[in-house]
């Protein structure tokens, strides 16, 4: 299988699990637009595992968007992790992220390119990872609801394991206009990932100031 992300045609290995657990993320964003290029995000979301049976993780992560070009946006982000680490029980991460945007519509779509380096470090380990996506949204101007489609890759950075992608996302959803002010966005998100593959039902409420 070949998956084509940043402009790179990459292999992705095939998954042990065909099915997969289910699990749940929901959260909360606030967006605050400070200026008319600087713009202020927070977002807190938890995630259930094993079938939805037990908490797997709590996050806040926070940052700032920067347009630096009409269709391009520099981002940077600290996130405050709670996971459980399995046998090594729960513990607490901090996750930076920094990376680009690229986005705008085309007719009726608005099509984006997202670049994103992270860097974790939870339990004495730490991982550094990028992240692509792919993402179109149909957004007529006279619709309150918004199909949107999105591929996400992971992959680790460093030495020889860049060229494998141990995680990869397949997000379908919907972004629910409530008002000028406040979306809801509905999904489903098949992961597929060396370790297990997810099903994940999602819910995230949007509101910006």
């Amino acid at each position: 299988m070949v998956v084509l992300c940043g402009g790179w045609m990459l292999p992705v290995q095939t998954y042990a699990v065909a099915s997969g657990e289910f699990a749940a993320w929901t959260g909360v964003r606030v967006n605050w637009q400070v200026d008319k290029r600087l713009k202020f995000r927070g977002t807190f979301q938890a995630r259930t595992q094993y079938g939805l049976k037990e908490m797997e993780r709590e996050r806040l992560n926070v940052g700032l968007n920067y347009r630096v070009l009409p269709l391009m946006q520099l981002k940077g982000y600290y996130e405050l992790q709670y996971r459980d680490r399995g046998k090594a029980g729960w513990k607490i991460g901090h996750r930076y992220q920094a990376g680009f945007v690229v986005s705008g519509p085309v007719r009726d779509f608005k099509l984006g390119w997202r670049e994103l380096f992270q860097h974790t470090f939870i339990g004495g380990g730490k991982e550094a990872q990028l992240r692509s996506r792919l993402q179109a949204v149909y957004e007529p101007a006279d619709w309150c609801l918004h199909p949107y489609f999105s591929i996400e890759s992971f992959q680790p950075v460093g030495g020889e394991a860049f060229f494998s992608l141990p995680r990869v996302r397949y997000r379908p959803g919907v972004q629910w206009i409530l008002s000028r002010r406040t979306m809801l966005d509905v999904y489903y998100c098949r992961q597929y990932d060396v370790k297990r593959c997810l099903n994940v039902l999602g819910i995230n409420l949007e509101i910006t100031l």
